[in-house]
Protein backbone atom coordinates (compact mmCIF):
# COMPACT_ATOMS: atom_id res chain seq x y z
CA UNK A 1 0.00 0.00 0.00
CA UNK A 2 1.02 3.65 -0.18
CA UNK A 3 1.41 6.65 1.59
CA UNK A 4 1.83 10.52 -0.81
CA UNK A 5 0.87 16.25 0.32
CA UNK A 6 0.50 19.73 -0.03
CA UNK A 7 3.69 20.21 -1.46
CA UNK A 8 5.12 17.29 -1.13
CA UNK A 9 3.19 14.98 -4.02
CA UNK A 10 3.34 17.69 -6.47
CA UNK A 11 7.35 17.78 -6.02
CA UNK A 12 7.83 14.13 -5.65
CA UNK A 13 5.88 13.70 -8.99
CA UNK A 14 7.92 16.13 -11.07
CA UNK A 15 11.00 14.15 -9.25
CA UNK A 16 9.51 11.33 -11.12
CA UNK A 17 9.14 12.01 -14.48
CA UNK A 18 12.93 12.57 -15.01
CA UNK A 19 13.07 9.25 -16.10
CA UNK A 20 16.16 7.52 -14.57
CA UNK A 21 14.39 7.09 -11.66
CA UNK A 22 11.83 4.43 -12.59
CA UNK A 23 13.88 1.89 -10.98
CA UNK A 24 14.54 3.55 -7.65
CA UNK A 25 10.24 4.14 -7.56
CA UNK A 26 9.39 0.34 -7.80
CA UNK A 27 11.73 -0.14 -5.42
CA UNK A 28 9.62 1.98 -3.27
CA UNK A 29 6.72 0.31 -3.73
CA UNK A 30 4.66 -0.43 -1.25
CA UNK A 31 5.71 3.01 0.56
CA UNK A 32 5.10 1.69 3.77
CA UNK A 33 1.85 -0.45 5.18
CA UNK A 34 -0.52 2.15 6.63
CA UNK A 35 -4.19 1.36 5.23
CA UNK A 36 -4.97 3.96 2.51
CA UNK A 37 -8.69 4.28 2.29
CA UNK A 38 -10.44 3.70 -0.52
CA UNK A 39 -12.50 6.55 -1.86
CA UNK A 40 -16.32 6.06 -3.09
CA UNK A 41 -17.71 6.89 -6.52
CA UNK A 42 -14.27 7.64 -7.95
CA UNK A 43 -12.69 6.14 -11.37
CA UNK A 44 -11.11 2.27 -10.92
CA UNK A 45 -8.12 3.48 -13.16
CA UNK A 46 -6.67 7.12 -14.13
CA UNK A 47 -4.40 5.99 -16.51
CA UNK A 48 -3.88 4.01 -19.55
CA UNK A 49 -0.70 1.28 -20.07
CA UNK A 50 2.64 2.24 -19.40
CA UNK A 51 4.07 4.43 -20.28
CA UNK A 52 1.46 6.19 -18.14
CA UNK A 53 -0.41 9.24 -19.37
CA UNK A 54 -3.22 10.34 -17.47
CA UNK A 55 -6.15 9.58 -19.97
CA UNK A 56 -9.03 11.98 -18.33
CA UNK A 57 -8.49 14.79 -16.17
CA UNK A 58 -7.99 13.87 -11.65
CA UNK A 59 -8.99 15.91 -8.77
CA UNK A 60 -7.11 14.60 -5.80
CA UNK A 61 -7.39 16.35 -2.73
CA UNK A 62 -4.10 17.23 -0.77
CA UNK A 63 -4.57 17.24 3.32
CA UNK A 64 -1.67 18.64 5.04
CA UNK A 65 -1.76 17.58 8.89
CA UNK A 66 -0.72 19.47 11.99
CA UNK A 67 0.00 17.29 14.48
CA UNK A 68 2.78 19.42 16.23
CA UNK A 69 0.40 19.86 19.41
CA UNK A 70 0.56 16.11 19.70
CA UNK A 71 1.52 15.48 23.36
CA UNK A 72 4.58 12.76 22.62
CA UNK A 73 6.18 14.68 19.90
CA UNK A 74 8.69 12.00 17.61
CA UNK A 75 7.08 9.26 19.55
CA UNK A 76 3.61 8.95 18.27
CA UNK A 77 2.69 6.18 15.13
CA UNK A 78 2.44 7.21 11.26
CA UNK A 79 -1.37 6.96 11.93
CA UNK A 80 -0.95 8.96 14.84
CA UNK A 81 0.55 11.31 12.84
CA UNK A 82 -1.99 11.44 10.43
CA UNK A 83 -5.09 11.83 12.54
CA UNK A 84 -4.68 16.05 13.63
CA UNK A 85 -6.41 18.29 11.97
CA UNK A 86 -5.72 19.18 8.98
CA UNK A 87 -3.93 22.39 8.36
CA UNK A 88 -4.15 22.47 4.49
CA UNK A 89 -6.45 21.77 2.32
CA UNK A 90 -6.59 21.64 -1.93
CA UNK A 91 -8.65 20.09 -4.65
CA UNK A 92 -6.01 19.90 -7.30
CA UNK A 93 -7.72 19.36 -10.42
CA UNK A 94 -4.70 18.03 -13.47
CA UNK A 95 -6.27 18.52 -17.30
CA UNK A 96 -4.34 16.59 -19.29
CA UNK A 97 -5.07 17.41 -22.68
CA UNK A 98 -4.71 21.85 -21.41
CA UNK A 99 -1.65 20.38 -19.70
CA UNK A 100 -3.35 23.05 -16.89
CA UNK A 101 -3.33 22.96 -13.37
CA UNK A 102 -5.49 24.15 -10.92
CA UNK A 103 -5.56 24.59 -7.63
CA UNK A 104 -8.49 24.98 -5.18
CA UNK A 105 -7.56 25.96 -1.35
CA UNK A 106 -9.98 25.68 1.43
CA UNK A 107 -9.38 27.70 4.39
CA UNK A 108 -9.27 25.31 7.49
CA UNK A 109 -11.94 27.17 8.95
CA UNK A 110 -14.56 26.72 6.71
CA UNK A 111 -17.61 26.20 8.13
CA UNK A 112 -19.26 22.71 7.18
CA UNK A 113 -21.76 20.28 8.38
CA UNK A 114 -20.53 16.73 9.92
CA UNK A 115 -22.32 14.05 10.27
CA UNK A 116 -23.52 13.08 13.67
CA UNK A 117 -21.45 16.47 14.38
CA UNK A 118 -23.17 19.57 13.26
CA UNK A 119 -22.15 22.79 12.73
CA UNK A 120 -18.04 22.60 12.89
CA UNK A 121 -14.89 23.88 11.02
CA UNK A 122 -13.74 21.29 8.10
CA UNK A 123 -10.21 20.75 9.22
CA UNK A 124 -11.75 18.80 12.09
CA UNK A 125 -13.32 16.28 9.70
CA UNK A 126 -10.04 14.65 8.80
CA UNK A 127 -10.03 14.01 12.79
CA UNK A 128 -13.58 12.40 12.99
CA UNK A 129 -13.36 9.77 10.19
CA UNK A 130 -10.25 10.32 8.18
CA UNK A 131 -9.60 10.84 4.56
CA UNK A 132 -12.58 9.51 3.99
CA UNK A 133 -15.00 11.61 5.87
CA UNK A 134 -12.05 14.82 4.66
CA UNK A 135 -13.63 14.12 0.95
CA UNK A 136 -16.72 13.21 1.83
CA UNK A 137 -17.24 16.79 3.30
CA UNK A 138 -15.02 18.53 0.72
CA UNK A 139 -17.37 17.17 -2.11
CA UNK A 140 -20.60 18.43 -0.22
CA UNK A 141 -19.23 21.88 0.36
CA UNK A 142 -17.90 21.99 -3.41
CA UNK A 143 -21.73 21.17 -4.84
CA UNK A 144 -20.66 17.26 -5.20
CA UNK A 145 -17.76 17.43 -7.03
CA UNK A 146 -15.88 14.06 -7.58
CA UNK A 147 -12.66 13.07 -5.81
CA UNK A 148 -10.64 10.76 -7.33
CA UNK A 149 -7.63 9.91 -5.27
CA UNK A 150 -6.66 11.53 -2.11
CA UNK A 151 -2.76 12.66 -0.30
CA UNK A 152 -2.02 12.96 2.95
CA UNK A 153 1.21 14.65 4.72
CA UNK A 154 1.92 15.84 8.92
CA UNK A 155 4.08 18.55 9.08
CA UNK A 156 7.37 16.37 9.34
CA UNK A 157 6.80 15.47 6.28
CA UNK A 158 6.67 18.84 4.94
CA UNK A 159 9.93 20.14 6.91
CA UNK A 160 11.83 16.77 5.74
CA UNK A 161 10.79 17.14 2.06
CA UNK A 162 12.05 21.11 2.38
CA UNK A 163 15.20 20.01 3.35
CA UNK A 164 15.74 17.49 0.88
CA UNK A 165 15.31 20.16 -2.01
CA UNK A 166 17.76 21.86 -0.20
CA UNK A 167 15.38 24.58 1.54
CA UNK A 168 13.46 27.07 -0.62
CA UNK A 169 13.59 30.49 -1.27
CA UNK A 170 10.43 33.00 -0.46
CA UNK A 171 9.73 36.91 -0.25
CA UNK A 172 9.12 37.61 3.54
CA UNK A 173 6.74 40.91 3.23
CA UNK A 174 7.00 41.85 7.22
CA UNK A 175 8.58 41.32 10.01
CA UNK A 176 6.95 38.31 11.50
CA UNK A 177 6.92 37.81 15.64
CA UNK A 178 4.78 35.33 17.33
CA UNK A 179 5.52 32.42 19.55
CA UNK A 180 2.79 29.81 19.98
CA UNK A 181 3.98 27.38 22.91
CA UNK A 182 1.18 24.71 22.44
CA UNK A 183 1.89 24.45 18.63
CA UNK A 184 5.54 24.25 18.88
CA UNK A 185 6.06 27.82 16.51
CA UNK A 186 8.58 30.22 17.85
CA UNK A 187 8.45 32.80 14.65
CA UNK A 188 10.76 35.28 14.16
CA UNK A 189 11.26 36.70 10.30
CA UNK A 190 12.79 39.87 9.08
CA UNK A 191 11.67 41.47 5.47
CA UNK A 192 13.06 40.54 2.57
CA UNK A 193 14.44 37.51 0.28
CA UNK A 194 15.58 34.38 1.80
CA UNK A 195 15.88 30.70 1.47
CA UNK A 196 14.31 29.29 4.51
CA UNK A 197 15.03 25.27 5.97
CA UNK A 198 12.21 22.87 6.44
CA UNK A 199 11.22 24.19 10.07
CA UNK A 200 11.61 27.72 9.15
CA UNK A 201 9.21 27.43 6.23
CA UNK A 202 6.50 25.35 7.83
CA UNK A 203 6.78 27.90 10.36
CA UNK A 204 6.07 30.84 7.76
CA UNK A 205 3.35 28.89 6.03
CA UNK A 206 1.68 28.48 9.61
CA UNK A 207 1.98 32.27 10.36
CA UNK A 208 -1.85 33.36 11.58
CA UNK A 209 -0.91 36.31 14.23
CA UNK A 210 -2.24 39.32 11.61
CA UNK A 211 -5.52 40.92 10.40
CA UNK A 212 -5.88 38.22 7.45
CA UNK A 213 -5.58 35.01 10.05
CA UNK A 214 -6.23 31.90 8.53
CA UNK A 215 -6.85 33.54 4.89
CA UNK A 216 -3.49 35.22 5.13
CA UNK A 217 -2.04 31.52 5.80
CA UNK A 218 -3.95 30.13 3.03
CA UNK A 219 -2.47 33.16 0.61
CA UNK A 220 1.23 32.36 1.88
CA UNK A 221 0.63 28.84 1.20
CA UNK A 222 -0.20 29.49 -2.86
CA UNK A 223 2.92 31.77 -2.52
CA UNK A 224 5.10 28.76 -1.54
CA UNK A 225 3.58 26.30 -3.79
CA UNK A 226 4.68 28.52 -6.69
CA UNK A 227 8.06 28.93 -4.76
CA UNK A 228 8.44 25.31 -4.45
CA UNK A 229 7.38 24.26 -8.02
CA UNK A 230 10.11 26.85 -9.06
CA UNK A 231 12.95 24.89 -7.14
CA UNK A 232 11.76 21.67 -7.84
CA UNK A 233 11.60 22.24 -11.27
CA UNK A 234 15.56 23.17 -11.51
CA UNK A 235 18.35 20.52 -12.74
CA UNK A 236 19.79 20.22 -9.68
CA UNK A 237 17.04 19.00 -7.71
CA UNK A 238 18.04 15.35 -9.89
CA UNK A 239 20.80 14.59 -7.79
CA UNK A 240 18.21 14.94 -4.59
CA UNK A 241 15.58 12.83 -5.81
CA UNK A 242 16.53 9.60 -3.86
CA UNK A 243 16.55 11.55 -0.64
CA UNK A 244 12.91 13.19 -1.98
CA UNK A 245 11.57 9.82 -2.40
CA UNK A 246 12.94 8.64 1.23
CA UNK A 247 10.76 11.35 2.70
CA UNK A 248 7.88 10.69 0.76
CA UNK A 249 8.47 6.99 1.58
CA UNK A 250 8.45 7.75 4.92
CA UNK A 251 5.84 10.88 5.59
CA UNK A 252 2.84 10.29 2.97
CA UNK A 253 -0.19 8.51 2.74
CA UNK A 254 -2.27 7.97 -0.72
CA UNK A 255 -4.39 5.55 -2.69
CA UNK A 256 -2.18 6.69 -6.22
CA UNK A 257 -0.92 3.71 -7.65
CA UNK A 258 2.74 3.76 -9.06
CA UNK A 259 1.43 4.39 -12.71
CA UNK A 260 -1.01 7.30 -11.62
CA UNK A 261 1.93 8.78 -10.01
CA UNK A 262 4.16 8.46 -13.28
CA UNK A 263 1.25 9.93 -14.99
CA UNK A 264 0.64 12.87 -12.91
CA UNK A 265 4.82 13.54 -12.89
CA UNK A 266 4.30 13.47 -16.78
CA UNK A 267 1.60 16.01 -16.64
CA UNK A 268 3.15 18.23 -14.23
CA UNK A 269 6.38 18.44 -15.78
CA UNK A 270 4.81 19.69 -18.80
CA UNK A 271 2.52 22.13 -17.66
CA UNK A 272 2.85 25.49 -18.98
CA UNK A 273 3.71 27.78 -15.68
CA UNK A 274 0.66 30.34 -17.09
CA UNK A 275 -1.71 27.50 -16.97
CA UNK A 276 -1.73 26.95 -13.06
CA UNK A 277 -4.50 28.49 -11.72
CA UNK A 278 -3.82 29.10 -7.76
CA UNK A 279 -7.64 29.47 -5.83
CA UNK A 280 -9.26 30.23 -2.84
CA UNK A 281 -12.84 29.42 -1.61
CA UNK A 282 -14.48 32.66 -1.95
CA UNK A 283 -16.38 33.89 1.06
CA UNK A 284 -15.95 36.46 4.14
CA UNK A 285 -15.55 35.41 7.85
CA UNK A 286 -18.41 35.19 10.22
CA UNK A 287 -19.38 37.76 12.89
CA UNK A 288 -19.34 37.54 16.68
CA UNK A 289 -23.15 37.67 16.34
CA UNK A 290 -23.99 34.54 13.74
CA UNK A 291 -21.58 32.36 15.36
CA UNK A 292 -18.99 32.17 19.11
CA UNK A 293 -16.83 30.65 17.09
CA UNK A 294 -14.78 32.08 14.25
CA UNK A 295 -15.84 30.55 10.70
CA UNK A 296 -14.88 31.29 7.01
CA UNK A 297 -18.36 31.12 5.30
CA UNK A 298 -18.42 30.29 1.89
CA UNK A 299 -19.89 32.22 -1.05
CA UNK A 300 -21.81 29.44 -2.97
CA UNK A 301 -22.54 31.75 -6.04
CA UNK A 302 -18.90 32.78 -6.66
CA UNK A 303 -17.83 29.44 -5.97
CA UNK A 304 -20.22 28.05 -8.06
CA UNK A 305 -18.63 30.17 -10.93
CA UNK A 306 -14.96 28.89 -9.82
CA UNK A 307 -16.46 25.14 -9.77
CA UNK A 308 -17.86 25.52 -13.37
CA UNK A 309 -14.60 26.86 -14.82
CA UNK A 310 -12.02 24.95 -13.36
CA UNK A 311 -13.62 21.87 -11.88
CA UNK A 312 -16.08 21.20 -14.63
CA UNK A 313 -19.20 21.39 -12.03
CA UNK A 314 -22.12 22.83 -13.70
CA UNK A 315 -24.94 24.74 -11.83
CA UNK A 316 -27.33 27.33 -12.69
CA UNK A 317 -26.55 30.02 -10.72
CA UNK A 318 -22.42 29.04 -12.52
CA UNK A 319 -23.73 30.34 -16.04
CA UNK A 320 -25.43 33.26 -14.36
CA UNK A 321 -21.74 34.49 -12.78
CA UNK A 322 -20.05 33.60 -15.80
CA UNK A 323 -22.78 35.33 -18.23
CA UNK A 324 -21.83 38.59 -16.07
CA UNK A 325 -18.28 38.39 -15.72
CA UNK A 326 -17.16 41.97 -16.81
CA UNK A 327 -18.64 44.83 -15.65
CA UNK A 328 -16.14 47.63 -15.33
CA UNK A 329 -18.35 49.84 -13.17
CA UNK A 330 -18.73 46.94 -10.55
CA UNK A 331 -15.03 45.42 -10.74
CA UNK A 332 -13.65 45.94 -7.26
CA UNK A 333 -9.70 46.64 -8.82
CA UNK A 334 -7.09 47.23 -5.23
CA UNK A 335 -4.15 49.02 -6.90
CA UNK A 336 -0.59 47.79 -5.28
CA UNK A 337 2.96 49.85 -5.17
CA UNK A 338 5.71 47.79 -5.56
CA UNK A 339 8.14 50.31 -7.19
CA UNK A 340 9.25 52.52 -4.03
CA UNK A 341 7.75 55.59 -6.22
CA UNK A 342 4.84 57.19 -3.70
CA UNK A 343 2.37 58.68 -6.26
CA UNK A 344 2.34 55.86 -8.76
CA UNK A 345 -0.75 53.82 -7.26
CA UNK A 346 -2.69 57.55 -7.00
CA UNK A 347 -2.06 57.89 -10.74
CA UNK A 348 -2.77 54.21 -11.80
CA UNK A 349 -6.41 54.66 -10.17
CA UNK A 350 -7.27 57.84 -11.40
CA UNK A 351 -6.07 56.35 -15.11
CA UNK A 352 -8.77 53.35 -14.51
CA UNK A 353 -11.28 55.48 -13.19
CA UNK A 354 -10.67 57.43 -16.45
CA UNK A 355 -11.51 54.13 -18.09
CA UNK A 356 -15.12 53.34 -16.65
CA UNK A 357 -13.52 51.42 -13.57
CA UNK A 358 -15.23 53.33 -10.75
CA UNK A 359 -14.75 51.00 -7.71
CA UNK A 360 -10.68 51.40 -7.69
CA UNK A 361 -8.68 51.99 -4.68
CA UNK A 362 -5.05 51.69 -3.16
CA UNK A 363 -4.28 48.74 -1.30
CA UNK A 364 -1.44 47.99 1.11
CA UNK A 365 -1.39 44.15 1.35
CA UNK A 366 1.27 42.69 2.80
CA UNK A 367 1.27 39.30 1.14
CA UNK A 368 4.26 39.15 -1.18
CA UNK A 369 2.36 38.69 -4.89
CA UNK A 370 5.17 38.74 -6.67
CA UNK A 371 6.28 41.13 -9.10
CA UNK A 372 8.25 39.07 -11.41
CA UNK A 373 12.03 39.58 -11.99
CA UNK A 374 11.78 41.73 -14.74
CA UNK A 375 10.12 44.03 -12.63
CA UNK A 376 6.27 43.44 -14.68
CA UNK A 377 3.15 44.49 -13.44
CA UNK A 378 1.06 41.34 -12.05
CA UNK A 379 -2.64 41.83 -13.29
CA UNK A 380 -3.87 39.37 -10.57
CA UNK A 381 -7.59 37.79 -11.19
CA UNK A 382 -8.24 37.05 -6.91
CA UNK A 383 -11.35 35.10 -7.61
CA UNK A 384 -10.28 33.41 -10.88
CA UNK A 385 -11.72 35.47 -13.54
CA UNK A 386 -9.23 35.81 -16.33
CA UNK A 387 -11.63 38.27 -18.53
CA UNK A 388 -12.00 41.14 -15.56
CA UNK A 389 -8.03 40.77 -15.72
CA UNK A 390 -7.81 40.80 -19.30
CA UNK A 391 -9.91 44.18 -19.37
CA UNK A 392 -7.56 45.67 -16.87
CA UNK A 393 -4.31 44.60 -18.36
CA UNK A 394 -6.04 46.01 -21.75
CA UNK A 395 -7.14 49.39 -20.44
CA UNK A 396 -3.30 50.21 -19.20
CA UNK A 397 -1.73 48.47 -21.77
CA UNK A 398 0.78 46.24 -19.91
CA UNK A 399 0.46 43.42 -16.98
CA UNK A 400 0.86 39.75 -17.09
CA UNK A 401 -2.49 38.31 -16.10
CA UNK A 402 -2.29 35.12 -13.06
CA UNK A 403 -5.35 33.72 -11.56
CA UNK A 404 -4.30 33.43 -8.10
CA UNK A 405 -5.73 34.87 -4.41
CA UNK A 406 -2.69 36.05 -3.32
CA UNK A 407 -4.31 39.70 -3.76
CA UNK A 408 -6.50 41.78 -1.85
CA UNK A 409 -9.41 39.68 -0.85
CA UNK A 410 -11.52 42.16 -0.96
CA UNK A 411 -10.56 43.05 -4.67
CA UNK A 412 -12.16 41.02 -7.75
CA UNK A 413 -8.43 42.22 -9.47
CA UNK A 414 -5.50 43.24 -7.53
CA UNK A 415 -2.97 45.45 -9.46
CA UNK A 416 0.75 45.05 -8.71
CA UNK A 417 2.73 47.97 -9.95
CA UNK A 418 6.00 47.07 -11.68
CA UNK A 419 8.30 49.57 -13.54
CA UNK A 420 6.81 48.33 -16.81
CA UNK A 421 3.81 50.23 -15.91
CA UNK A 422 5.71 53.27 -15.01
CA UNK A 423 7.12 54.07 -18.16
CA UNK A 424 3.55 53.31 -19.64
CA UNK A 425 2.33 56.33 -17.46
CA UNK A 426 5.38 58.08 -18.66
CA UNK A 427 4.97 57.66 -22.50
CA UNK A 428 1.46 57.72 -23.16
CA UNK A 429 0.29 59.99 -20.06
CA UNK A 430 2.72 62.15 -19.94
CA UNK A 431 3.31 61.52 -16.01
CA UNK A 432 6.55 61.38 -14.14
CA UNK A 433 5.52 60.02 -10.31
CA UNK A 434 7.49 60.72 -7.56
Amino acid sequence: MERLPFYVGIITLISISLGAIFPFVLNLTPLKNYAASHLPHTHASLTGFLPATLKHPVNILILGIDNSGHPHQGKFTPTEALAGNSDTLLLVRLVPNKHQINVLSIPRDTLVRLPDIGIDKINDANVRGGSKLAAETVSQLLNGVTIDRYVRVDTEGFIHLVDALGGVEVNIPKKMDYIDHTQHLDIHFSPGRQKLNGQHLQEYVRFRHDALGDIGRVQRQQEVLREILHTALQPATIAKVPQIMQVVKENVETDLSVEEILAIAQTVATNNRHQMHLLMLPGRFSSNKEYKRSYWISDSSATAGILSRYFDVQTANALDTQVNSVQPQTLRIAVENATGQPEVAKTVVSVLKKHGFRNVYVTHHEIDTGVDSAGRTQIIAQHGNPEAANAVSSTLGTGQVMVASVGDILSDVTVVIGADLVEKLKLQYDVVPN
